[in-house]
């Protein structure tokens, strides 16, 4: 399935054919974000969107797909993983705990909570994986390679949906540093494992 990606850095104007894709994709981006998956319907996004809702189904075809087209986020792990593999998941969570990221965070959370969903858990596993697992499971040495990139994706998935849990955006620039410090070790023990 190919998908759109939208996220604050690349609105769904820049990824939408039409002015009519462009503005049920970003009618359903703000409903979803809003209100999450189960309480948005197609009638909700073809009233914000100011279109018929046959046309939101003519132009993505299901709730579902709608929903994995619209709900995304970029290459946002790129350049935390290129550089020193000995400090990447003190990189990692310091990106993902940042303010700058909360867009990102809630992103997340959303697909995350959508997951009974097939054609969105397809799309999470997807994009977790060719965002990190495959770029992170290249530059790990030793055992088990794949599973440890698995491993330290579940790590900042459980990240990205708990930080904003325990009001992490109003944490303290020192209080943020030490988070980043503690979970970054954890994550590094699978990225750089002893014995």
């Amino acid at each position: 399935m190919s998908t759109i990606r939208t996220t604050a850095e690349s609105p769904a104007a820049h990824t939408a054919e039409t002015p009519t894709q462009t503005a049920i994709a970003q009618s359903a981006r703000e409903l979803f974000l809003v209100n999450g998956y189960a309480a948005t319907s197609i009638r909700d996004v073809a009233a914000a969107a100011k279109v018929d809702p046959a046309l939101v189904m003519r132009h993505f075809h299901s709730k579902d797909e709608l929903f994995v087209r619209v709900i995304g986020f970029d290459e946002h792990f790129a350049p935390q993983l290129d550089d020193p593999v000995e400090t990447i998941g003190r990189r990692l969570a310091d990106y993902l705990i940042a303010p700058k990221h909360a867009e990102l965070r809630r992103t997340l959370t959303i697909l995350v909570r959508a997951t009974d969903h097939e054609a969105v858990r397809v799309d999470l596993e997807g994009t977790m994986r060719r965002l990190l697992v495959d770029k992170l499971k290249n530059r790990l040495t030793g055992p088990d390679a794949a599973v440890r990139a698995w491993l330290v994706s579940a790590q900042l998935l459980g990240l990205m949906q708990s930080w904003d849990m325990v009001g992490g955006d109003n944490a303290s620039a020192s209080e943020r540093r030490r988070v980043a410090a503690l979970y970054g070790a954890a994550i590094q023990s699978l990225i750089t494992p002893v014995g």
